[in-house]
């Protein structure tokens, strides 16, 4: 049973190169070869130069020289007609199918040889149901050429849709450059109004102000402006609490480091002025050290120059006051 054939262009292609080997090996066994190379040759150019819509000629045509060799040894009609080879392969193809004018014998109608293999013999005989395959060309032409409609349709639609996809991108691209400046210049109002807003509050000027000076130049309402202010009223709020609660936290640590403070100073004055009280008793205990000595002294002297008394009693006394003098003295 012969295989199934297709009738593709890339089938096609593939017996015709089977089939050219095959003639090339029969030739060459052919006892009358130099006479019939020349004009297989002269042939096999002719379908090697082909256009696609001559394909299934040709691969008749030469199934048909195939044949010829194989059963006679040579070549006959139409290879061998003088005009054959100024026409197509497709008018040759449906001369070769009428009886030969000068032997009154249809070539085609010659049955094959038992050494044709099975494949060439499954074409050969597809060549002969022509009409049928024609028949299946068409409706295979018509469903491709309602896919090709409804591929071209699709084809529209799609141009269509790339078309308004590209003008929807460019549009998205404007908008997205016309927010990316917009964000740009809110950026630089942003940090223009930041930094104002920080320097005055460092400038020690009301905090109430500070959100209304960071925000005003965004504000398009009244909605805005009273957000604004309520922001600035929450802000004032919470720095004189921070504030309430820094002094707080710090008023302990300050009372403790006044009191050390006083306590300090405290010690120091005390040991200064018991230092000075000091060295002030020390000098008027000298000073009075001093000035008993002297009255010692003038004692002295104007009790030696008065007393007329005993001379042991003088004694006694100016001995006496010797003494005092010599423990005062002792005393500097």
């Amino acid at each position: 049973m012969a295989k199934p054939f297709s009738l593709t262009e890339e089938k096609l292609d593939d017996l015709f190169v089977q089939e050219v080997v095959s003639v090339v090996k029969l030739v060459d066994m052919l006892p009358d070869k130099d006479n019939i190379v020349p004009t297989c040759t002269r042939w096999l150019n002719i379908f090697q130069q082909s256009t696609p819509k001559e394909r299934f000629s040709r691969n008749y045509m030469l199934l048909l020289l195939h044949k010829q060799l194989n059963d006679h040894k040579s070549l006959g009609y139409p290879f061998t007609w003088p005009g054959s080879f100024q026409l197509d392969l497709r008018t040759l193809h449906q001369m070769s199918l009428k009886p030969n004018p000068a032997i009154g014998k249809d070539v085609v109608c010659c049955k094959f040889d038992e050494s044709l293999n099975e494949e060439e013999q499954s074409s050969f005989s597809s060549c002969e149901n022509i009409v049928e395959a024609n028949r299946r060309l068409v409706k295979e032409n018509a469903a491709l050429t309602k896919e090709s409609m409804e591929l071209q349709c699709l084809i529209d639609k799609l141009q269509v849709k790339r078309a308004a996809d590209k003008h929807a991108i460019k549009r998205i691209n404007d908008q997205i450059y016309m927010l990316d400046k917009e964000n740009r210049y809110l950026k630089r109002n942003f940090a223009c109004s930041s930094i104002s807003a920080l320097k005055r509050l460092c400038n020690g000027q009301d905090p109430a102000m500070f959100f209304d000076t960071m925000f005003s130049v965004f504000c398009e309402d009244v909605s805005d402006h009273q957000q604004v202010q309520h922001f600035n009223e929450l802000f004032k709020t919470l720095l004189h609490a921070h504030m309430d609660h820094y002094r707080r936290q710090q008023r302990a640590p300050l009372m403790e480091e006044a009191s050390q403070s006083f306590d300090n100073l405290k010690a120091q004055v005390s040991k200064r002025y018991k230092n000075v009280l000091g060295m002030k008793l020390d000098a008027e205990s000298h000073e009075l050290t001093l000035s008993a000595m002297r009255y010692l002294a003038v004692l002295r002297k104007l009790f030696k120059a008065t007393f007329k008394g005993k001379a042991s009693t003088k004694k006694a006394v100016l001995k006496f006051l010797q003494h005092n003098y010599e423990l005062m003295n002792e005393m500097l």
